[in-house]
């Protein structure tokens, strides 16, 4: 394999996607005129590919076959892309307002099989005319980037679902260098499907794409894989939705106001069955058993000015009830897996706790990886590996042991990397 440069000087320009009102909700941190390139969403097929959306710009594909040795694959551009889902080998993802339906049997030969035209009701980023999906490689992808973060420097501002701007001056698209290992062929995907990190908007659930923008919750049958047909009635959830996450029989979606619990008994009508309602703040929710675990902090444009973990008590789930409520430092996205709770808590790193008595967390704290910026994580349950994406990282955690959580790899996005 040859040695190639990936993101290797991407550290002038930094873009959050933490609030993420529907699809797109941008965060433009501000730091002394000066950005860093953040990653964003996750998802993880069942065959152990990792797919890392960027913001605006497309997909990073991952090989996770041997997490100890992860490695870079390629990229796929989606122009407007901000989150995606992916079953065999279909990956469901939004290029502005459209969902986008696209093979990936063939990677370096992405196929693009049908559009939902202005299914969302967002605020596009960039060129909405803008609509091809390409493999970008090497020399093609740097220039893609760089003429990406050009125009960004040259717009001055990206605004975000909420009507808010956000100014991203300061960039020098001349400092950044980026590329991909190159492979002869590749593939993802065959059978099965995935999930995604707490802080997406899409999830799918036997044949169905649930997606949530800033104000509705969307159904797509999957029934015929290339043509998702759009079903149901219309569900206006609220204001300032940002997540969905599918546990059983409901969906859990976190808004900026609060988290709703819908009932999916039968997929094609959503019901609402409970809301639990909470300080204006951004806010990611997990769910194990008869609880659900939600991080609330603030930021530019989450507001509230709280910083912390709930433990909401959901055993009925038309009266969600918090029981607890834990002090944290800027708390992210998270994710739980047979009793183990993992926080990232933003600058403050990875915290690892059992659940055995959620209203005792903060006497059972099993782990505490600092010293990194943590973002979202996905627990793979079937091999106790933890992925983490923080510090435009794909960090990964051997979990068979809570009480000895170990750290297995580091990849970093923005350079060298020798397979």
């Amino acid at each position: 394999m040859k040695t190639i440069s990936f993101w290797s000087k991407l550290l002038h320009f930094r873009v959050f996607a933490l609030s993420l009102c529907g699809l797109l909700c941008v965060i433009g941190s501000i730091q002394a005129q000066t950005f860093q390139g953040r990653a964003g969403k996750i998802w993880l097929t069942d065959d152990n590919y990792l797919f890392v959306n960027f913001l605006n710009s497309g997909v990073l594909v991952i090989d996770n076959n041997i997490p100890e040795k992860p490695q870079k694959i390629g990229f796929i551009e989606i122009p407007g892309n901000v989150d995606m889902a992916v079953i065999g080998n279909t990956m469901y993802a939004n290029s502005h307002r459209d969902l986008v339906t696209i093979d990936i049997t063939d990677l370096e030969n992405p196929k693009e099989l049908s559009r939902n035209v202005g299914v969302f009701s967002h605020q596009p980023l960039g060129n909405e005319n803008n609509q091809a999906i390409a493999w970008r490689s090497g020399a093609d992808l740097n220039s893609l980037l760089n003429s990406m973060l050009r125009n960004i420097a040259q717009n001055g501002t990206m605004l975000g679902d909420n009507g808010l701007n956000f100014g991203l001056s300061g960039i020098d698209p001349n400092q950044i260098r980026t590329s991909v290992n190159q492979t002869s062929s590749a593939s993802a995907g065959g059978g099965g499907g995935g999930k995604g990190g707490s802080m997406a908007c899409f999830t799918i659930k036997d044949g169905y794409l649930y997606a949530v923008d800033a104000t509705e919750l969307h159904v797509f049958d999957l029934g015929e894989v290339s043509k998702p047909k759009k079903v149901g009635n219309r569900v206006r959830v609220g204001t300032g939705i940002e997540t969905i996450f599918n546990h059983g029989e409901k969906l859990f979606i976190g808004s900026q106001l609060g988290m709703f619990i819908y009932d999916i008994s039968n997929r094609v009508y959503p019901v609402r069955e409970g809301r639990y309602q909470h300080t204006r703040s951004c806010d990611p929710v997990v769910v194990e058993g008869n609880y659900a675990y939600v991080t609330l902090h603030d930021g530019i444009d989450c507001g509230g000015g709280v910083n912390q973990l709930d433990v909401i008590d959901i055993s009925n789930p038309k009266n969600p009830q918090k029981v607890r409520t834990f002090n944290m430092t800027n708390p992210h996205g998270l994710g739980v897996d047979k009793g183990t709770l993992f926080v990232c808590d933003g600058r403050d790193g990875l915290k690892v706790y059992s659940t055995k008595n959620p209203l005792q967390l903060n006497r059972n704290q099993l782990a505490h990886f600092p010293n990194i910026d943590t973002y979202d994580v996905i627990p793979d349950n079937k091999r106790e590996i933890l992925i983490m994406v923080g510090d435009d990282k794909i960090t990964q955690y051997d979990y068979q042991n809570p009480k000895n959580v170990t750290p297995i790899s580091e990849l970093d996005l923005r350079e060298e990397v020798k397979y």
